[in-house]
C-alpha cells in the first residue's frame, strides 16, 4: 500500500484517552528489556503473553510485537538492546518497541506475490487501532494501539 500511515510523531504516547489514563480506571505497564538478538524473540513474545493474558487482544498484541521484536533484529543492526513496554488500561493497550541502534529508520516495503519478507508493517496496519514511530537520539521506538 503506497503512503502507507508510517509517521514519526513527538510522543510515544496516543491521544487516545483511555490509552493516555485520562478515562476512568488505572492504566498499568510493564516492561521488560531484551538482547538484540534472534533467539529473543520468543522470550519478547511470551513477555506480552504473560503480561496480557486475560486480555481479548492478547493474541494481535503478541502477533504485532514479534513482528516489530523481528524487524528491530534484522533491521536495527547497531542496536544493542531492545526494550518492550506494555501499557494497559481497560481495554486498551499501547505497546512500544524500542531499539537503541541509530541506523535506519522504519519505513514501509510493498511486499508481492512470492517474496517471504517484507508483510510486517501491513499486517500492523491492518491489525492496530493506530501505530507510528518515533525517532530519537537514543534510538527509534515503533509503537501500536489495539483497541475494541
Amino acid at each position: 500500500m503506497p503512503g502507507a500511515p508510517i509517521t514519526a510523531i513527538g510522543t510515544q504516547r496516543s491521544a487516545h484517552p483511555a490509552a493516555a489514563g485520562t478515562g476512568p480506571g488505572t492504566a498499568t505497564a510493564e516492561k521488560r528489556s531484551f538482547d538484540r538478538r534472534k533467539e529473543e524473540v520468543p522470550a519478547a513474545r511470551r513477555f506480552v503473553r504473560d503480561t496480557l493474558a486475560d486480555h481479548p487482544g492478547s493474541l494481535d498484541a503478541e502477533l504485532l510485537t514479534c513482528e516489530l521484536v523481528t524487524n528491530a533484529v534484522q533491521h536495527a543492526t547497531d542496536a544493542a538492546g531492545i526494550t518492550v513496554v506494555v501499557i494497559r488500561h481497560g481495554q486498551y493497550v499501547h505497546v512500544d518497541v524500542i531499539d537503541d541502534g541509530r541506523a535506519g529508520l522504519p519505513h514501509w516495503r510493498e511486499a508481492n506475490g512470492d517474496d517471504e519478507s517484507g508483510r510486517g508493517f501491513q499486517l500492523i496496519n491492518e491489525i492496530a487501532y493506530r501505530w507510528g514511530f518515533v525517532r530519537e537520539r537514543d534510538g527509534t521506538c515503533v509503537w501500536f494501539e489495539i483497541a475494541p
